[in-house]
């Protein structure tokens, strides 16, 4: 078998080019978005758990991480536990730990498992960022990230997001 035989076809090349300059001009397009969000008002929106969803929109837009439903319905209510379990505990890498952990229960309970909310979480557990984050800073960057991709959704060939339904 030649080594030519083993490629892709060059239209399998372009699609795959296509798809993935396509999802990383919507990772851009949020992280830039987040960034400028942050530039003009100081929130705290360009953080690690944000980014972190907008690459899982980005890479999978298909998948059950990814749906709209999941992420909206999984960050509030893990970034409340984790709130609630850091103003007992303290911040520290021990109570992150709890709160990430309290965060993947949370999800599995509302079947709207969504990763980077765990990292939130932690990232709650870790700084004790005060009662208001959820509110303040977690929010408006899920809502930049998803309004990212929706729209991202609608302009980019190749991405598509959300996914449709069969």
């Amino acid at each position: 078998m030649s080594a030519t035989t083993l490629r892709p076809p060059v239209t399998g090349r372009r699609a795959a080019w296509g798809a993935a300059l396509s999802a990383g001009a919507m990772l851009l397009g949020a992280t830039v978005l987040l960034a400028t969000v942050e530039a003009v008002t100081g929130l705290d929106v360009f953080a690690l758990p944000f980014v972190a969803s907008a690459a899982v929109l980005a890479l999978a837009p298909g998948a059950p991480l990814a749906r709209p439903a999941a992420v909206l319905l999984s960050y509030p209510p893990c970034a409340l536990v984790a709130v609630a379990v850091t103003a007992v505990a303290g911040p520290s890498v021990w109570t992150a730990s709890a709160a990430a952990v309290a965060s993947v229960v949370t999800m599995l309970l509302l079947r709207a498992p969504h990763a980077p909310a765990a990292v939130c979480a932690a990232f709650i557990g870790l700084t004790g960022p005060g009662v208001g984050y959820p509110l303040h800073t977690m929010l408006p960057a899920v809502l930049i990230v998803l309004g990212a991709a929706l729209l991202a959704g609608r302009l980019l060939p190749g991405y598509g997001y959300p996914p449709s339904r069969h």
